[in-house]
């Protein structure tokens, strides 16, 4: 489970630089692409974007189900 755990938290951290990158790079160019070609900049800007998303996320889902339904050893739920 600690590969899990490790698998898991470098999928988070690979999404988060990736959140972080297209926040203060992608979305302010976006209004430098003009109306008459905007739509079409934006639609292959998500299509490509989920070739570079889409695998950590995958690996985020499948390590956090298996976190859930095989805690670590030691690994306690929060009290209610």
């Amino acid at each position: 489970m600690k590969y899990v755990l490790l698998a898991h938290l470098a999928a988070t951290l690979f999404m988060v630089g990736v959140i972080w990158f297209v926040q203060v790079v992608h979305y302010p160019l976006f209004s430098r692409v003009g109306p008459e070609k905007f739509s079409l900049y934006s639609e292959a800007h998500s299509r490509l974007t989920t070739y570079v998303v889409g695998p950590p996320m995958l690996v985020e889902a499948a390590t956090a189900l298996l976190l859930v339904f095989r805690r670590p050893e030691g690994g306690r739920l929060p009290p209610r």
